[in-house]
């Protein structure tokens, strides 16, 4: 039986919230073939662990994510509307709940969901790309001396 790591649950949490927010066709852990806009991505790019200040076992962790989303229009300026609009939308499904679940919490590395800046993509008309980076910060609890 393999073992759930809290950073596995977390990024599951974050694709459950984009798929709850009702914006997106389709929500995807990593890439997808599927076509269907909009849609949305949540990549793994991998974690950072700190020693943590008030338990000499204890780690201090971040998870770094990018989530990137893809849109549809014919016309320039409604595609960047529809950009612009979705991102703000997103990043608010994923700010409803900064704790995760309960799996995050704030802590002196961070935040316990910190949201990037938006940065436009790959803009193939009428699709275009949009993404920002995502990083949960959480606690992991070590072996009792």
């Amino acid at each position: 039986m393999r073992k759930v790591t809290a950073a596995s649950e977390i990024i599951q949490n974050l694709v459950s919230a984009l798929r709850a927010s009702g914006r997106f066709a389709v929500v995807t852990l990593g890439g997808s073939a599927d076509t269907a806009a909009p849609r949305a991505a949540v990549h793994y790019e991998g974690q950072d662990f700190f020693p943590a200040d008030d338990h000499p076992a204890n780690r201090y962790a971040r998870l770094r994510c990018r989530v990137t989303l893809h849109t549809r229009s014919s016309q320039a300026a409604e595609q960047t509307h529809r950009e612009l609009d979705l991102a703000a939308a997103a990043v608010a499904a994923l700010l409803a709940d900064p704790y995760r679940g309960g799996r995050c919490c704030d802590l002196p590395i961070g935040k316990a969901t910190e949201i990037g800046r938006t940065e436009p993509g790959l803009a193939a008309r009428p699709e275009v790309e949009t993404s920002f980076a995502v990083r949960c910060h959480f606690e992991i609890a070590g072996e009792a001396p």
